[in-house]
């Protein structure tokens, strides 16, 4: 879906958005009289599973931060914020995990990796249901 902002902007004799979101290639293109069209990309899951969550059931929410001129710097907020805490809370569980310090202990990588990698994938969903099905 593009979603494109009301403010117009004259580039090159056409009338061009000066926001423009696609939620498919997870792009933000902001239009400048002045300079080159810039685009900014995202690849994170999170971002993309958060602008489609947003596009079916708030659209008129990310329509509001596109035609704010908002949506870049929302969404570069919610990378990090969503990144940060997906790392917090890892760690913070891994602290706690007895079997992964017994793994570490004993010097067993292969299990500590994967328990690891077990713990972030299950934090990584508690997070997501608060921060990015929003």
């Amino acid at each position: 879906m593009i979603i494109k902002s009301k403010e117009k902007i004259n580039v090159n004799g056409k009338n061009k958005p000066v926001w423009v979101l696609d939620t498919d290639a997870l792009t933000v293109t902001h239009n400048s009289a002045s300079a080159e069209p810039s685009v900014t990309a995202f690849s994170s899951d999170h971002i993309r599973y958060h602008l489609h969550y947003r596009a079916e059931y708030h659209k008129s929410r990310l329509k509001k931060l596109v035609d704010n001129g908002e949506i870049k710097n929302y969404l570069e907020e919610l990378d990090i914020n969503v990144t940060n805490e997906i790392i917090k809370q890892t760690n913070t569980t891994l602290e706690n995990d007895k079997d992964y310090h017994n793994a570490l202990a004993v010097g067993d990588l292969r299990t500590a990796n994967g328990l690891k990698n077990m713990i972030r994938l299950c934090v990584k969903d508690v997070v997501f249901e608060y921060m990015v099905y929003i």
